[in-house]
């Protein structure tokens, strides 16, 4: 080989190699260039994938309840919320087993049916148990989960109109109709066992010892014939829990969303189970300020969906309502105040309606089914779908609307267009923030 074709061979290797550096450098280049791109991108980019939460209440382990799990399964929620009233059995077994796929996604509310309140010494086990089922050392607690901020507060704890005898306080704006009078008369009757178990006070002392720096409602808008309601003790400590905890999260830019949970409902149609004023009155406003978005409630087993609510300091029965809202019932930007959801339609007996407040949007009572929450970034989604049981109609014995017959409900059979597991859509209803939050 002459050294002029040895030259051009070394030439040419060198170049090979060069050429191969060169190319290893740029590639890593923009590898790098590409994880610093995404490592400094919005945030607000990152987390906005869509992702759903769904949400229901006094469920129970009958036939419907299993359906209702089925349906909720099938949607793949990344957050499975229940504000209360689980099993209603005496233990928690059925219920464990039931959502077994959805366990590690489940946050509880406690109910009065994991409390004192109505299973006696062995609600105070029941609670414990579902306590340490799912990894909860107090009962009212929180979490964030992307760009939400759930507050779950345990209405067991507060001073409240259910723990009264149940015509306590009554909004002096519902009109005493038949139907009124029969609720009242039917639930006083089944309050009663719930009176002889816990020592009875006077209803001035009661309301004094149990009060946390709030003003109490007028006593003369109390009914003077339940003078003598149960004693029960009230947490101090959830009240500061909640204060502290709405401070610290307004202040985290990462949040764009704040539900609040609880069972019993600061506002609700009417049905069996009224109103909490006393629990209204110490927190709504406390919701205001911090620009709580949603709030979930249970316990009257019905669905009711509120206008976005402001509290009225002037007269407690009388909500403001967002005034933009009432030109849509369904669709609120950038609303004033939080809208109240009632869910207790997850498989228990259904309740009568009794009457429709002027800041309801919508109600239902006539399936079962649950609500799905759809987030995407700074919209919310929400859709109330009932599961579609084949329930016989049952009529009454006295004058009145037909009823479900519970024991008949069984799954709808397959139709030749829709399938089997075709969810029925009874609400809808969005919530847009337009700009992020400050």
């Amino acid at each position: 080989m002459t050294n002029t074709s040895f030259s051009k061979l070394y030439v040419n290797i060198i170049s090979c190699i060069l050429f191969f550096i060169v190319s290893i450098i740029i590639i890593i280049t923009i590898n790098i260039f590409s994880i610093t791109t995404n490592s400094f991108a919005n945030p607000s980019q990152i987390d906005d994938k869509e992702f759903n939460i769904i949400t229901t209440a006094d469920i129970g382990c009958s036939g419907r309840a299993q359906e209702n799990i089925k349906n909720i399964e099938k949607l793949y929620p990344e957050l499975f919320l229940v504000a209360g009233d689980l099993s209603y059995e005496r233990t928690p077994d059925c219920w464990f087993d039931m959502t077994k796929s959805l366990d590690s996604k489940t946050k509880i509310a406690i109910g009065n049916h994991e409390d004192y309140e109505d299973e006696g010494s062995k609600g105070e086990k029941l609670k414990k148990l579902y306590m340490d089922h799912y990894g909860i050392n107090k009962s009212y607690y929180s979490f964030d989960y992307q760009n939400v901020h759930v507050l779950v507060l345990d209405t067991q704890l507060e001073l409240s109109v259910d723990t009264l005898d149940s015509t306590a306080i009554i909004n002096e704006t519902i009109p005493t109709t038949d139907r009124t009078k029969n609720v009242l008369e039917e639930d006083k009757k089944e309050k009663q066992p719930l009176l002889e178990r816990f020592p009875l006070v006077d209803l001035e002392y009661f309301l004094k010892q149990n009060s946390i720096d709030i003003e109490i409602p007028e006593l003369d808008s109390l009914i003077k014939s339940n003078a003598k309601v149960p004693s029960i003790d009230v947490d101090d400590k959830q009240y500061q829990f909640v204060l502290d905890d709405l401070e610290k999260t307004i202040h985290n830019r990462d949040i764009d969303w704040i539900f609040v949970m609880f069972h019993k409902p600061m506002y609700s149609s009417l049905s069996k189970q009224f109103e909490e004023y006393i629990i209204r009155y110490k927190y709504h406003d406390i919701f205001d300020k911090y620009g709580v978005d949603l709030v979930i409630q249970g316990h009257n087993h019905i669905y009711s969906r509120t206008l976005p609510l402001s509290f009225n300091k002037l007269d407690i029965t009388q909500p403001i309502i967002d005034q933009s809202s009432t030109r849509n019932y369904n669709i609120f930007t950038q609303p004033n105040g939080p809208i109240f959801l009632v869910v207790g339609v997850g498989g228990e007996e259904l309740h009568r309606i009794s009457d429709e407040s002027y800041y309801i949007a919508n109600e239902y009572n006539q399936g079962f089914g649950f609500v799905d929450l759809k987030i995407d970034g700074k919209r919310l989604d929400g859709i109330l779908y009932d599961i579609n049981l084949n329930c016989k109609l049952e009529s009454p014995k006295k004058k009145g609307k037909e009823t479900l017959d519970l024991d008949t409900c069984l799954p709808s059979p397959p139709s030749p267009t829709q399938g089997s597991d075709k969810l029925k859509v009874i609400d809808q209803f969005s919530i847009i923030k337009e700009n992020p939050k400050n």
